[in-house]
């Protein structure tokens, strides 16, 4: 529903809405119950969100058939998110021409429409009220004796509890095409004032059209291709600031989950904050009522504690005191090798009767050396002479699962090594026992 096809058709988007931001599910069209094949617009909620009422434009069923322009239709919520099938509103409010709800009083008796009727073949663009008296409307009245211009896109929208109305044309004093103007009740006639034009404050050199205040009368939704945006025009959201309604909050986009590159407009919220509006999904598309839920769903859980995840260091237990302890001297192996000398085999046949006597031992054999060569080779050598024993005792009926070897190269002497004969007594095997 681009801007042009607005003009053309003088289609008024005015709308109720709901004083709140964030939008928080996927946008719903509504069932076929609501919408035609034909264009929908002017999307205004009753106050106990139980009726909305709507425009559908050169439709079969409009009072002057395909010819009629636009009519005034409603649907009634009949529970579960379902609403019951259009209805035309039917006459004095619907004739041949152009007929838009703009506002519906707080208990539902007062329709505000958007034209005034001069004659039965003419209607001029403003605000007239029409009461709900004895199971019907009654015929509407006109509000306001402002003479607004006939040229360009009139709509407006009047507040629930009806004192104040805002309006959208294209003034004298307009920046580009239509602005925002704000109207107040004269509560001693009844009427309109004069309209006062928001300047800088909303309006740009662009459009501004289908302005909505929400129930709390401090919240506006409008739509403007002034402002940038999705597409034809975005729904934009502002704050009154205070009490002269001329100074209001930086516009916000109500973002891309409600706008879309056609023309979006017309916000309404039942009861349950569900919010109903228009889109015309594309450039030149018709417009279709859409529904979206506005409730904030329930705040995520707080996020786990932070763990540290380096563990702390471990509890260095007191090494355990050996039982026993056996030394094996240098003379076990020949110089630089592994291979046990037979000669000393006795002392290793003596550590094998001692286990095979006393079952409750365990052992840790350790090998050592001098300081001679590298510190990494004399590691190794120290490691193969140890497991060498371990392998000597296995073969000699001694469990493995008993034995356990390790070599400490030379980091653990028991004599100087600055001797020879220090240098042979820290080349050595030990043998430790200790208990299971």
């Amino acid at each position: 529903m681009n801007k042009l096809l607005l003009i053309s058709l003088s289609l008024v988007l005015s709308a109720g809405s709901y004083a709140q931001k964030a939008i928080y599910e996927s946008r719903t069209v509504m069932s076929d119950s609501v919408n035609s094949s034909q264009d929908e617009s002017a999307a205004v909620m009753s106050s106990d969100g139980k009726t909305l009422y709507f425009v559908r434009s050169f439709y079969s069923g409009n009072v002057g058939g395909v010819n009629g322009m636009q009519d005034i239709y409603f649907s009634k919520k009949i529970g579960d998110g379902k609403w019951s099938g259009a209805k035309n509103i039917g006459a004095p409010l619907n004739d041949e021409f152009h007929n838009a709800v703009c506002g519906v009083s707080s208990d539902g008796n007062r329709i505000y429409l958007n034209s005034i009727k001069i004659r039965q073949d003419k209607t001029d663009p403003g605000i007239s009220v029409s009461d709900f008296q004895n199971g019907v409307w009654g015929q509407p009245r006109k509000v306001t004796s402002f003479k607004f211009p006939e040229k360009g896109f009139f709509q407006v929208f009047v507040s629930y509890d009806e004192n104040t109305a805002i309006a959208s044309f294209e003034g004298s004093d307009t920046k580009g095409l239509e602005d925002l103007y704000i109207m107040t009740k004269d509560p001693a006639t009844g009427m309109f004032g004069e309209p006062r034009h928001l300047a800088d404050a909303i309006n740009t050199t662009g459009f501004e059209t289908s302005p909505v205040l929400s129930p709390d009368g401090k919240t506006m939704y409008f739509s403007s291709n002034g402002l940038g945006g999705s597409g034809d025009a975005d729904i934009f959201m502002t704050k009154r600031l205070d009490d002269t309604w001329m100074n209001w909050s930086t516009p916000e986009n109500v973002g891309t989950r409600i706008n879309t590159t056609g023309f979006d407009g017309s916000f309404s919220v039942d009861g349950e904050g569900n919010a109903y509006y228009i889109s015309g999904e594309g450039s030149a598309g018709l417009g279709d009522l859409y529904v979206i839920s506005m409730i904030q769903p329930p705040p995520p859980p707080p996020p786990a504690p932070v763990v540290d995840t380096v563990p702390p260091p471990p509890v260095v237990a007191a090494p355990p005191v050996p039982k026993r302890t056996d030394t094996l001297d240098q003379a076990l192996f020949g110089f630089n090798s592994v291979v046990i000398n037979p000669d000393s085999k006795a002392s290793l046949n003596n550590v094998v009767a001692r286990l095979k006597q006393n079952t409750s031992y365990r052992i840790q054999v350790e090998g050592h050396t001098d300081n001679k060569g590298s510190e990494k080779y004399n590691q190794r050598l120290s490691e193969r002479r140890a497991l060498a024993v371990k392998k000597f005792l296995i073969k000699n009926g001694i469990s493995k699962s008993i034995i356990e070897s390790r070599g400490f190269g030379e980091l653990n002497p028991m004599a100087d090594n600055s001797t020879e004969d220090g240098q042979a007594q820290n080349r050595r095997v030990e043998v430790k026992y200790y208990m299971k």
